[in-house]
């Protein structure tokens, strides 16, 4: 493989994990795919550059007697990552020779941060650290969402700002992109960090922050009775939200069968499979069924036909301390029961509206 494909690919690598790393970008869902050629994708060396930085640089837990008195953008960089440990960073991971094509992707995705603005970046950001853990009040936790909020205004303005500097880099250095100066090329590299480096450094406390936040909270939920109480009304909190939005779904579904079958169904077998592939379930079936065991619910379908059907996802246990029971019938209305009873849900549940 040349040496300059090989370099070209780490250096954009690197810039994908510096600046567009997956928790800023809120991209639940999105999957990764790996290419045909032997050629590292840009998720494997963006990997490969986390595990490098991991392991050089272990995250500690901060506690509260690491939180000072004075607070600000000043004390979050003495607890984070310095201009001159990113730098070092981007030295050794950079390549001497930069091309256009490159350079213009860089400026595109940092001008997408730039675009998102900081309230948005917070929200994203935030999401991110505490997945399954956002009701989890652990120690300094609000002095953290200021640390964090502080990082993502510093972010955006250092992307809004760098995007114009690199952008002018571009366009003044033309012939040394189409050239092949090796001077002229490695003094376009030193322009090209030096404007970089501001936005990379505050994204790198950022991305020590989201680790910090999820270490503490994720600590807090189980190392003590406080933390695991809260963790575990959140987890049942998603698990409804789960099991109430997959019914929602299903009813269209099920109103769809009903047109094209002249009847609901009931199970598996009554809905349609891929003529080419008839040993598959179909596939939202599969979905629905998962969606409700991944959240610890079974999914009961019964008394389908052309007019009627009910579905009533059950809790693990019928007291209500692992999720009320959640109903539906013909109507479309998702209902929900006081408790973890099925029984009661259809009878007496009232109509959920997502809480």
């Amino acid at each position: 493989m040349p040496t300059s494909r090989v370099n070209g690919a780490a250096m954009v690598d690197f810039f994908l994990y510096i600046i567009m790393t997956g928790m800023f970008l809120a991209a639940a869902g999105a999957q990764e795919t790996t290419p045909a050629a032997t050629t590292p994708s840009v998720a494997d060396a963006a990997r490969a550059a986390r595990e490098r930085r991991e392991s050089m640089t272990p995250v500690r837990i901060m506690t509260d007697d690491d939180i000072a008195a004075k607070r600000g953008a000043g004390d979050l960089a003495n607890r984070s990552a310095s201009e001159q440990e990113v730098r070092a960073e981007m030295e050794k991971h950079y390549p001497s020779s930069l091309t256009k094509a490159d350079l213009t992707q860089q400026i595109g995705q940092i001008k997408s941060i730039a675009a998102r603005g900081d309230a948005d970046m917070l929200v994203a950001v935030k999401n991110s650290a505490l997945a399954g853990y956002e009701n989890v009040d652990f120690p300094g936790k609000k002095h953290w969402e200021e640390d964090v909020s502080v990082a993502a205004t510093r972010m955006v303005e250092e992307a809004d700002k760098g995007a114009a500097r690199l952008q002018a880099i571009v366009d003044d250095n033309q012939n040394v992109l189409a050239g092949r100066d090796l001077a002229a090329s490695a003094h376009l590299r030193e322009m090209w960090i030096d404007a970089l480096l501001p936005y990379a450094t505050w994204q790198q406390r950022m991305r020590d922050l989201v680790e910090d936040g999820k270490a503490r909270a994720k600590a807090y939920a189980t190392g003590n009775p406080a933390g695991a109480a809260e963790y575990h009304h959140e987890a049942i909190r998603r698990n409804e939200i789960a099991v109430g939005g997959m019914l929602s779904s299903m009813h269209i579904t099920e109103d769809e069968l009903r047109i094209v079958q002249g009847h609901y169904a009931c199970d598996a077998s009554q809905w349609p499979r891929d003529p080419h592939h008839p040993e598959i379930p179909n596939v939202m079936w599969t979905n629905y069924m998962d969606t409700a065991s991944g959240a610890g619910y079974r999914l009961d379908i019964q008394g389908c036909d052309a007019r009627h059907y009910s579905a009533v996802a059950i809790p693990p246990v019928s007291d209500g301390s692992q999720g009320r029971a959640f109903c539906m019938d013909e109507s479309g209305v998702v209902r929900v029961a006081p408790d973890g009873d099925p029984a009661a849900c259809i009878s007496r549940g009232s109509e959920w509206v997502g809480r």
